[in-house]
């Protein structure tokens, strides 16, 4: 980097950005972090380490003390741009999949069924009238 000129390239620039720690506030917004809470991959691996370990306790009171164990929260992650896009995406393809069953269900009213019919029934009168 020429510091003598007063100015760096884009890709000494770019290079920057790249080598800025996990936690920094540019990574975690390239990264998408929407609540700022700057996670690095340790604190993901930690806080998973510390759910498995909640789910095994809970499991294991169940099991031997016959109770219900006592309230413990587990470590919600950060909610990140590119998990709500996820999100976004599986609503839409449940709302597709579900109008798709819908029209195809027996609760389907006659009335559209029968046209249809008639729509399906038109279109064989006509390749026939057609041969």
């Amino acid at each position: 980097m020429s510091w003598g000129e007063g100015s760096m390239n884009w890709a000494e620039l770019r290079d920057l950005v790249d080598h800025l720690p996990e936690d920094s506030a540019t990574q975690a917004a390239l990264l998408g972090d929407t609540e700022g809470r700057r996670w690095t991959q340790d604190t993901y691996i930690h806080a998973a380490s510390y759910n498995a370990l909640l789910m095994v306790i809970r499991v294991l009171w169940a099991a031997h003390l016959k109770g219900s164990p006592p309230d413990m929260h587990s470590v919600d992650p950060p909610v990140l741009e590119a998990d709500e896009q996820a999100a976004e995406r599986e609503a839409a393809a449940v709302a597709r999949s579900e109008a798709l069953l819908n029209r195809y269900s027996p609760g389907q009213t006659a009335a559209s069924s029968q046209a249809e019919i008639d729509y399906w029934n038109g279109k064989i009168r006509e390749l026939e009238a057609a041969r």
